[in-house]
């Protein structure tokens, strides 16, 4: 069975739920746009289960819409108040005027890894002691499922052969296969070749004996994907000139999810199992432990991770992307929560 992404499982474990007292606090409604579950939203799976947004008054309307380019559509629609996306999606809108800005950081490495069928890999005669280079020349001829066109997923293959002088469009077949479900599907039918995706589903195929990941950044296989960002905190500009309390409240949260990532990760672990209850145990703990490495520690976003997001993008996109920090993050909600925490 496919892994499960619940989106309040976790909240009935024991000591997740509010209290009496918290649930006499107003609520505040926050409409948000999720994306396809996977470990590198795990600040926002701390947050809802450890109770945090509960503590803050917030009741999420929350609505899988399945792919960082509706996220953003969402957001720039006025239909979502904030969306965990990526932070290309934030910069290619700033190329267009688009009314989006990210507000907090939430996962500061590219996560993509690529898997390829075991009849792709014999075909293709990729081991696992060859370059990089050597392994993307011999993707030529396959299909690769991503998401949906213009996703991080997208991206990262497009980059990979852009990077090598090959045309994605030509050397192999991008399928839009959109969910994890759909992914694994065509694995198993023989209708791709393999896929791009995140944790835990490569690990799922591979526990599955369905194909082996040849392509991982979360290992520095990719050198293009190094120091990377990818997931951040978004909302647009009206949002934080209307609803600025609710901003607050929201990355509060995941400051304090942030902490305990980084100072409690065995009680982090427990509380993001609850989003994927059909993962064997030991493929859990392996995809939590390889993730946590990416979780920030503050919520700025720097213009240093700004323009390595727009360099990847040049590589991606084919065309050059010229990006400004203040074009991209708004620091001011997250100046101001760090100021009354006391850490500025």
């Amino acid at each position: 069975m496919t892994p499960r992404i619940t989106r309040r499982a976790t909240l009935l474990l024991a000591g997740t739920l509010a209290t009496p007292a918290i649930a006499q606090k107003p609520r505040t409604k926050v409409n948000f746009a999720m994306g396809a579950g996977a470990f590198y939203f795990t600040l926002h799976y701390v947050a809802q289960a450890g109770g945090y947004y509960a503590a803050e008054g917030l009741d999420l309307d929350e609505v899988n819409v399945s792919s960082g380019p509706r996220q953003t559509a969402a957001v720039m629609g006025g239909s979502a108040d904030v969306a965990p996306l990526g932070l290309q999606l934030v910069v290619q809108a700033s190329q267009r005027a688009g009314n989006i800005v990210a507000v907090c950081t939430g996962y500061n490495i590219l996560p993509m890894s690529v898997l390829l069928s075991n009849d792709a890999i014999a075909r293709s005669g990729i081991t696992d002691s060859m370059s990089i280079d050597d392994k993307v020349r011999r993707l030529k001829g396959l299909r690769i499922g991503v998401t949906t066109p213009g996703s991080g997923t997208d991206d990262m293959v497009r980059a990979l052969l852009n990077r090598r002088g090959m045309n994605p469009d030509r050397d192999i077949t991008i399928q839009p296969l959109v969910t994890a479900e759909g992914m694994l599907a065509a694995l198993e039918r023989g209708s791709t070749d393999g896929f791009c995706f995140t944790t835990p589903i490569p690990e799922l195929a591979v526990s599955r004996k369905l194909g082996r990941i040849v392509l991982e950044p979360l290992n520095g296989d990719v050198p293009e994907a190094a120091n990377v960002p990818y997931i951040i905190m978004s909302t647009s500009p009206e949002t934080i000139a209307t609803k600025r309390p609710l901003l607050l409240a929201m990355v509060r949260c995941w400051i304090k999810a942030m902490d305990l990532v980084r100072d409690n990760p065995k009680e982090a672990s427990r509380l993001v199992r609850g989003y994927f209850p059909d993962l064997d145990q030991a493929v859990y703990d392996a995809s939590f432990d390889k993730y946590r490495a990416g979780v920030p520690t503050n919520p700025f976003v720097t213009d240093t991770q700004v323009q390595n997001v727009a360099a990847f993008m040049k590589i991606s996109k084919g065309q050059p992307i010229a990006a400004k920090l203040s074009d991209v993050f708004d620091p001011s909600i997250a100046t101001e929560v760090m100021k009354s925490l006391g850490r500025m």
